[in-house]
């Protein structure tokens, strides 16, 4: 308990100490100015009540350049040359009563802490007294050797305030001065013109808080005046007061103009006269108004919603919301009101958007109209009628595509088979047969259908013309020789898989016309499935990787016998685009099909 006690009363003397210190250092001004651009401990300004009035939390830039001897042009070139400033500034005050210190925040009712500078809007008698900031450096050295040290650094501005109806110009004091945008004029420093000839240095010029260069007369001419010329002035000089240097402040606040406008406002929104508006009965409604208004100097504008019955009585509705949009030559200004619930009465009503400025008022009118829900039911039926038939288009087109296409063909397609010099339309490749093999004619099997079947319907009922090996091919040849021959003549290679078909010598026919379709890009593949079957690890590898990649047409037996069946019209899709002559009306027949 004895060794709590006593940590608990070293602690408490050592805050205490610290106490004394902190107030030490704020209060009586014994600062650390060794890492200042200037040594100058004190800082005092004369300022006169009733007017804007600003504190920059940094050295000022005359007295600066009075403490080193340096002329105008090095003091605009080299003030600052070395030293930039941080962000963490802080700001004390001590009245002049003697009351205790206490930091500055931004609850003020008349003083803004903005940046680097306290602003006064304006400054009064109580004003006056002691101002701390605190702010830290960076000096930047020249050598590349050395690095930037960050250093601490403390200011005490002292501000007295005196009374404005001592100035014996008061009269012609400006503080505020509107400059027309495209026009020559000057930006007069207010301090020098109230204080006749007393002797006095040059003056300093500042805009929006930052060094004006190189302007040290009593006023800042403009040859041309632009937009951007707009901001606050600052013009310092110093004055030579019951032997105490005081730096006259004075500040003008500078607006750049247009002339003012000659027409009235023009109305946005609404977009025109008698606007019909469609609204529900029982729901709230916004009514919103914007108005653009052209420059004026005094500018007094009135944006309005009024309500008018049928005996042309008008009621004001009150503001809810309002924005407003400021531009160089104009600003906007968005007027919103709102009806708690609409009712029948409010359908009778005309409600108005009234806009005012010294040149004319311009009014724009809207009437409610109830909003029919038979016309959402309509909406609704309507576009689910629209999506249901672009369904079920999507799905007949996707289930009768290959007859669609073949339809095409047979009226508006061109024969792509004029001049590619190639003998056949199609090459048959299938499994051969054995004599050992079922002769069964009643059986359609896949000679059967490679012999009886392929040229019946697509010879003699279509029009193409077909090669088979046993028939059209003169027996002596050298077999392979003879294969690759016909497969090059041909514009499609058909292809009747079964099981005897992967695991007979015929695979080499189907590896073949692979091989010769990699270099001619006329030459295509049909591939028709005639029985299941699987793949064996002797098949090459092209050959399994075209089983896999080509499309194959399934054979269905007694489905797909008749030549209007959709097997045929899948083979058709695949053959080659012939105007085979003579075909007449033999392309509606695809109808039956479709809507069978």
């Amino acid at each position: 308990m004895k060794q709590s006690k006593k940590t608990e009363s070293t602690m408490f003397s050592l805050y205490c100490i610290l106490f004394w210190l902190v107030r030490r250092i704020l209060v009586k001004g014994d600062f650390d100015l060794s890492a200042c651009p200037s040594t100058e401990s004190t800082w005092r300004y004369l300022a006169r009540s009733g007017e804007k009035f600003l504190l920059f939390c940094d050295v000022p830039r005359q007295g600066l350049c009075h403490k080193r001897n340096l002329s105008k042009k090095q003091c605009s070139r080299t003030v600052y040359q070395g030293i930039s400033y941080s962000s963490d500034i802080q700001w004390y005050k001590q009245p002049q009563n003697g009351s205790q210190l206490y930091a500055i925040r931004n609850n003020h009712p008349h003083i803004i802490w903005e940046n680097n500078s306290l602003q006064f809007s304006p400054v009064g008698f109580n004003d006056a007294g002691s101002y701390i900031c605190t702010i830290k450096y960076k000096s930047n050295p020249v050598k590349e050797s050395r690095k930037s040290k960050e250093m601490n650094c403390f200011l005490k501005i002292i501000l007295e305030v005196q009374p404005k109806e001592n100035t014996p110009c008061m009269d012609s004091v400006k503080n505020e001065l509107y400059l027309l945008i495209g026009s020559t004029d000057l930006v007069p420093c207010p301090a020098v013109n109230c204080e006749g000839d007393l002797q006095r240095e040059d003056i300093t010029w500042y805009k929006d808080g930052k060094l004006y260069p190189d302007r040290r007369k009593a006023y800042i001419d403009f040859t041309e005046i632009y937009y951007q010329d707009h901001g606050v002035y600052v013009c310092d000089y110093n004055q030579f007061v019951n032997s105490t240097w005081w730096i006259i402040r004075a500040v003008v606040e500078v607006k750049t103009i247009v002339k003012n406008t000659s027409t009235m406002p023009i109305i946005l929104d609404p977009t025109h006269d008698m606007f019909t508006l469609e609204v529900e009965l029982g729901k709230p409604l916004s009514l919103e108004c914007k108005a653009r208004f052209g420059f004026e100097r005094n500018f007094n504008p009135v944006i309005k919603w009024y309500v008018e019955d049928a005996e042309l009585n008008k009621e004001e509705l009150k503001q809810e919301n309002k924005s407003i949009i400021k531009q160089v030559e104009w600003e906007t200004i968005h007027y919103i009101a709102y009806l708690k619930q609409v009712t029948k009465k409010d359908l009778l009503k005309n409600f108005i958007c009234f806009a005012q400025n010294s040149v004319g008022n311009t009014t724009r009118t809207i009437k409610l109209k109830q909003k029919r829900a038979v016309l959402f039911i309509y909406i609704l039926f309507g576009t689910t009628i629209t999506l249901v038939i672009i369904l079920m288009a999507s799905a007949f087109i996707y289930r009768y595509w290959v007859e669609i296409v073949l339809l095409y063909r047979t009226y508006k397609a061109k024969d792509e088979t004029l001049g590619d010099r190639k003998e056949f339309d199609a090459f048959v490749s299938y499994a051969k047969q054995d004599s050992f093999d079922s002769l069964d004619p009643s059986f359609l099997n896949e000679w059967s259908f490679a012999l009886d079947l392929l040229p019946k319907v697509l010879e003699k009922k279509y029009g193409y013309t077909l090669c088979l090996f046993e028939r059209d091919v003169i027996p002596g040849g050298a077999y392979t020789e003879d294969i690759v021959r016909i497969i090059k003549q041909s514009r499609r290679v058909i292809c009747v898989l079964s099981p005897r078909y992967v695991s007979s010598p015929a695979v080499f026919e189907l590896q073949a016309a692979i091989n010769l379709a990699l270099q001619d890009q006329t030459l295509k593949l049909i591939l028709i499935k005639f029985s299941p079957f699987r793949e064996t690890d002797s098949l090459p590898h092209r050959v399994k990787q075209a089983l896999t990649v080509l499309p194959t047409i399934t054979w269905r037996s007694s489905k797909s016998i008749p030549p209007n069946s959709r097997f045929w019209n899948c083979v058709r899709y695949h053959m080659p685009v012939k105007n085979h002559g003579g075909l007449g009306g033999k392309g509606f027949k695809i109808f039956p099909r479709i809507f069978s």
